[in-house]
C-alpha cells in the first residue's frame, strides 16, 4: 500500500519535534538515490532499484540491515543511524518514486531454465507475478546482477535475513540462479 504524499507529510507531523528537528528527510533520500539513482537506474549493476519498491519491504530491509541481520558496508552503517520512524519515512519516499525501466537482456535458453527452476522452487507461491506485494518484493525489472548476488548470497548463507529463501536457494545451482536473475530482469513492472 503507498500512502499520498499528504500523509507522509501527516507522519512526519506526528515524530516528536526534536526527531523531526534533528532527520532531514530529504538529505537522507537524496544520499539513497546518490548509489541506487535519481531517475531510479543505480549507479552500480549490483546495486538494487528501490525506486518504486514495495514500501515495507524497503522498511524491513533498512531494519534489517540497521539490526545486523543484513550486512552491507553501506548499508549497514546509515541504516543503523535510522530510528524507527525515520525508516518508515525513508521507506515510504523511496515506495513513491516511480520504478525505472532497466536495459536487460536474456541468454538463449534462460527463460525456460529460469522457469523451471521457479516450478522446482514454489517461487511463485510468494512472489506470484514478480510484482511485489508489501513484504514481497519486486523482481520484474530489477537488475540481473543484484537478483544473481542476492539468489547466491542466499544460497550460501552469508544473507541471514530470509532462512526460508535461503533453503530454497541452496537446492539451485548457479546456472538456474544465473537465468533466474537474467530473465527476471526483462520481465515488465506493471
Amino acid at each position: 500500500m503507498r500512502l499520498p504524499l499528504a500523509a507522509l507529510a501527516l507522519i512526519l507531523a506526528a515524530l516528536p519535534a526534536a526527531a523531526q528537528e534533528e532527520f532531514d528527510l530529504e538529505g537522507t533520500v537524496a544520499m539513497c538515490v546518490s548509489c541506487h539513482g535519481e531517475d531510479g537506474v543505480p549507479v552500480a549493476p549490483e546495486f538494487p532499484v528501490i525506486s518504486g519498491q514495495q514500501y515495507f519491504y524497503i522498511y524491513t530491509q533498512l531494519r534489517d540491515f540497521g539490526a545486523g541481520r543484513r550486512d552491507n558496508d553501506i548499508m549497514t552503517p546509515i541504516s543503523a543511524d535510522l530510528s524507527r520512524d525515520q525508516a518508515k519515512l525513508v521507506a515510504q519516499a523511496i515506495a513513491e518514486m516511480p520504478w525505472p525501466e532497466i536495459a536487460a537482456e536474456a541468454e538463449e535458453g534462460d527463460r525456460a531454465a529460469a522457469e523451471s527452476a521457479f516450478t522446482a522452487g514454489q517461487c511463485s507461491a510468494c512472489h506470484g507475478k514478480w510484482q511485489g506485494d508489501s513484504r514481497i518484493p519486486r523482481l520484474a525489472g530489477q537488475q540481473s546482477d543484484y537478483l544473481i548476488q542476492t539468489m547466491l548470497d542466499l544460497k550460501h548463507k552469508t544473507r541471514a535475513n530470509a532462512p526460508d529463501m535461503s533453503n530454497i536457494m541452496a537446492d539451485m545451482d548457479e546456472d538456474q540462479i544465473g537465468a533466474m536473475g537474467r530473465y527476471l530482469a526483462t520481465l515488465t513492472v506493471q
